[in-house]
């Protein structure tokens, strides 16, 4: 079983006191729906939080993703968090909010990539039938401002439920010269037998396209138990579809943990990985997300 160091590829800190970050202040909204209520999340979760809670498990580096802020405190976030950077250590790469939809998109990111831990943009693309969120993913005005992303050499996280993963292959496919990570699997909202095959033959449509990564991260909300055999199906699906170069470990700490503690996390994904060879297992859970963030 993997024992050596840990890129953690998809992390979150907030400040409540000092950052602007609705979804945990005004305690209703989206996230409350579809996984119910979120109340341990409720307080501040700082970079010493995560030291101590990673510290058992050779996390050398980090990546922190954009935690929901106001888009008016975008860019203070990312300036908080190299802060945090210059004096810790962690996080070593940030992916920032934008919304790509502003007309001033290109000086936005200039403005994010001034400071050197930058790395990508993450827009949160949720949408369900019926839904009052806009359906950003095929917004053509949204759609042309990820074009800017190039210029800059920033990736995009995409966040979305897993019937919007046809749109995302889509949208891969048209812009090839953005590299693309899937969070959390692209978020399965049906894990049963059927569900699992309707999730294979979609994410087979985004594997197609090179230029598209798959976090292997998320389990805790996406399965919201210690359904370990039905986790590693999906894992192994996963890095079987996308291939051992293309995937790699996340945490998302402190969301998953309302489900899995982050031992828990480590523990289900090492024992997943043990059907790979130790330098597959590397990859997985270090060489991929070093290489994709450029860390």
């Amino acid at each position: 079983m993997y024992k050596d160091e840990i890129i953690d590829g998809h992390m979150h800190l907030w400040d409540l006191d000092h950052g602007d970050y609705p979804w945990l202040t005004e305690k209703k909204g989206h996230f409350d729906e579809i996984i119910g209520k979120i109340d341990q999340l409720y307080k501040n979760f700082l970079v010493t939080d995560y030291e101590a809670l990673v510290k058992p498990y050779h996390v050398t580096k980090c990546v922190h993703l954009e935690a929901n802020p106001s888009l008016k405190k975008s860019l203070y976030e990312t300036e908080w968090l190299q802060k945090i950077a210059d004096h810790h250590g962690f996080p070593n790469g940030i992916v920032f909010q934008a919304d790509l939809r502003d007309p001033d998109i290109e000086n936005v990111l200039k403005d994010h990539c001034q400071f050197p831990n930058t790395r990508g943009v993450r827009q949160i693309l949720f949408h369900e039938e019926g839904a009052s969120e806009p359906d950003l993913i095929n917004d053509l005005h949204w759609q042309r401002g990820l074009k800017a992303l190039a210029k800059q050499i920033l990736s995009f996280d995409i966040a979305i439920f897993s019937p919007q993963i046809p749109d995302a292959a889509r949208l891969v496919k048209e812009h090839p010269d953005v590299s693309f990570v899937l969070n959390h699997l692209g978020w399965p909202r049906d894990v049963t037998d059927q569900g699992f095959e309707t999730w294979k033959r979609d994410i087979r449509l985004l594997a197609e396209h090179p230029n598209v990564h798959l976090k292997l991260s998320g389990i805790g909300l996406v399965f919201q138990a210690d359904d370990r055999e039905n986790i590693k199906r999906f894992l192994h699906a996963g890095i079987e579809i996308f291939g051992e170069d293309r995937c790699f470990f996340a945490s998302n700490i402190p969301p998953d943990s309302l489900f899995l503690p982050y031992g828990k996390i480590i523990e289900i994904s090492r024992d997943a990985y043990t059907r790979y060879s130790l330098e597959t297992q590397r990859k997985l859970f270090y060489e991929n997300a070093k290489a994709f963030y450029d860390l």
